[in-house]
């Protein structure tokens, strides 16, 4: 029932977001592949996306703050919205990077963030734009990595 729902509401939108989706899932397909086969920063330069790990997070306020085209919120709600179906990973990393890649004309941020929960280490990627992080969900106990020297 779930795929009959998704075709419905994809048909309800106009065509160029059909567009939008299709390209959405083939770069979530290279994406993919890309954080299997190189390393990070490589692929974020191939991306044409920004990482920064410079220890310092953006504003965490209300997203109303950046302003996006009807255009630019368009590309990343369809982007967002292909990356909840299989045979997607819908996880925080994958969404920051397909968001980041839509925004890449504009002041973006990949930032990258460790918190330790009961021995346990946790990691966490958002997005920012224009200095305002785009995924404000608990960010606030993450640590933002900053690089280290090579390996």
């Amino acid at each position: 029932m779930r795929p009959l729902g998704t075709v419905r509401t994809l048909l309800r939108r106009p065509p160029r977001a059909w567009f939008r989706a299709a390209q959405a899932a083939a770069l979530a397909g290279v994406v993919e592949v890309g954080l299997r086969t190189v390393r990070l920063p490589r692929l974020t330069r191939l991306l044409g996306v920004r990482l920064v790990l410079d220890g310092t997070v953006g504003r965490v306020g209300d997203l109303g703050l950046v302003r996006l085209s009807s255009s630019e919120a368009e590309r990343l709600d369809v982007t967002w919205r292909v990356l909840r179906h299989r045979p997607f990973n819908g996880t925080c990393l994958r969404r920051a990077l397909l968001g980041a890649h839509a925004l890449r004309h504009r002041d973006h941020a990949v930032r990258i963030g460790v918190q330790k929960v009961a021995g346990e280490v946790k990691a966490h990627a958002w997005l920012e734009v224009d200095g305002i992080v785009m995924d404000p969900d608990g960010i606030e106990s993450f640590r933002s990595l900053t690089a280290g020297a090579p390996a």
